[in-house]
């Protein structure tokens, strides 16, 4: 039961289990960081406007961090958990704009733990977790700009807005279907308010830079968009295949949250409060963006992938509880409690034996690696390694175990060269270290755990 009085203690206890044990299970499960964690800080040793797959935002937070705590893994996992911790925040704040009872805030809240985006893939640090605090405080300073119109609203709603964007442009689906919304209701009122455009300054002044280096770089994070998408793969069957697959891997998704909210209700109606202002909101905030993506999978025959829909479901919980507020049956709380512990008890548990068991990547042996190649290293030269490529993964997670930091070059150039460096791959063999540069005074090739290590010196 949900004893009166005691919805913040339990939604502090829920912050308390993320900040603690999504820290230490990776931490002690873990033998090495996750990919995307190692992309981002390749990427983030220098503050770039812009990265050859995404926007800056993402690399930007870890490559700071890197720069204060060094190479500690416990710190990135940390990271993560006060993304979600900040998420709660803002959907505690937003959800006490939609419900009266504090008991149904928390209920929008737990329930979406049930979703394994917000459990079980929370420890790597990307670009989609980054998104969520930023989608949900755009939403919730959107409601209070439209609500009360001021200024100091609009401008937040501005920065938030701009800060997504500079995450992930498929942050661009909120902003849309919250641009549509603003036009529903100017409408319906009769009334528009110019301070909006307050937002779309905020916006511009923090978004300009980046748009600037992404022509100046050819609108290459763009291509990898589409590349990600496989509209490069033109097959007229992807039109629908896709969308199909789309909706599939949703529902699977969703499977434990419907769990829950059926165990919550005393039954289900289909009956929609179109009349009342706030749902419509939730229509345009929550659906609208699933349905932008759904039709663009349909149009471009494009690949939804599964994990960009992460910061989609923010507002899940919030809706649900919403649309059947009347209907929840708080003698059903008990079970409701019981189910969504064991989810919380099971997630960290089954992230541990795939962890140990079957991911390749966090149970690479990167220390090991880069202390062999270190000692090897110490046998030819008394120069520290300066330079590392040139992928995110080899390079990235050998920059990031060394204790001098080398830069990670991701392409091949004249300025790789000119310092000692160090090139790793798999799979490759010999030829790795056949290079036309003509600058190269002195190079070595070494097989070191099954990797092939080029020294450059």
């Amino acid at each position: 039961m949900i004893r009166p009085g005691n919805e913040k203690k339990i939604f502090y206890i829920l912050c308390l289990y993320h900040l603690i044990i999504w820290t230490f299970v990776p931490y002690f499960s873990n033998k090495n960081l996750p990919l995307d964690v190692i992309e981002a800080l390749a990427w983030g040793q220098d503050f770039y406007l812009g990265y050859n797959k995404h926007p800056p935002l993402s690399a930007w937070i870890p490559g700071l961090l890197f720069k204060i705590f060094g190479n500690k893994d416990w710190i990135y996992y940390l990271l993560s958990q006060v993304f979600i911790v900040i998420s709660f925040i803002f959907l505690w704040k937003l959800s006490s704009l939609f419900f009266k009872k504090k008991s149904q805030i928390l209920l929008s809240i737990l329930a979406i733990e049930g979703i394994a985006f917000y459990t079980f893939d929370t420890p790597q640090f990307n670009v989609n977790i980054c998104q969520i605090p930023l989608w949900i405080g755009t939403v919730y300073f959107f409601f209070k700009s439209i609500k009360n119109n001021k200024i100091i609203n609009w401008i937040f709603l501005g920065v938030f807005s701009a800060l997504g964007f500079l995450t992930k442009y498929i942050f661009a689906y909120l902003l849309i279907s919250l641009f549509f919304y603003l036009i529903f209701i100017s409408t319906k009122k009769k009334k528009i308010s110019f301070n909006f455009l307050y937002a779309l300054l905020s916006f511009l002044l923090i978004t300009i830079p980046h748009l600037q280096w992404l022509i100046q770089n050819d609108f290459t994070t763009l291509y990898y968009a589409i590349k990600r998408g496989g509209l490069n793969e033109f097959n007229i069957y992807n039109h629908l295949l896709n969308p199909v697959k789309f909706l599939m891997n949703q529902i699977i998704v969703l499977l434990p949250f419907l769990l829950l909210i059926h165990i919550l209700i005393k039954k289900i109606k289909v009956k929609l409060p179109i009349n009342n202002e706030k749902f419509i909101f939730l229509l345009f905030s929550f659906l609208i963006p699933f349905f932008l993506i759904l039709i663009t999978s349909i149009i471009t025959g494009s690949r939804i992938r599964t994990m960009w829909m992460i910061p989609f479901y923010s507002l899940i919980g919030i809706f649900f509880i919403f649309l059947y507020q009347n209907e929840i049956n708080s003698k059903k709380f008990k079970n409701f409690f019981i189910l969504l512990i064991i989810f919380l008890i099971v997630s960290p548990i089954l992230y541990s034996l795939r962890s140990i068991y079957s991911d390749s990547r966090t149970s690479y042996d990167g220390k090991k690696i880069a202390l062999q190649v270190e000692q090897e290293w110490k046998n030819i030269s008394k120069d520290k390694i300066s330079n590392v490529g040139f992928s995110e993964w080899y390079a990235g997670n050998l920059s990031y175990q060394l204790g001098n930091r080398p830069k990670v070059f991701l392409e091949e150039n004249n300025d790789f060269y000119k310092k000692p460096a160090v090139i790793i791959a798999k799979d490759i063999g010999p030829s790795l270290c056949n290079r036309k540069n003509t600058n190269i005074k002195n190079i070595l090739y070494k097989k070191i755990d099954n990797h092939d290590v080029c020294f450059i010196f």
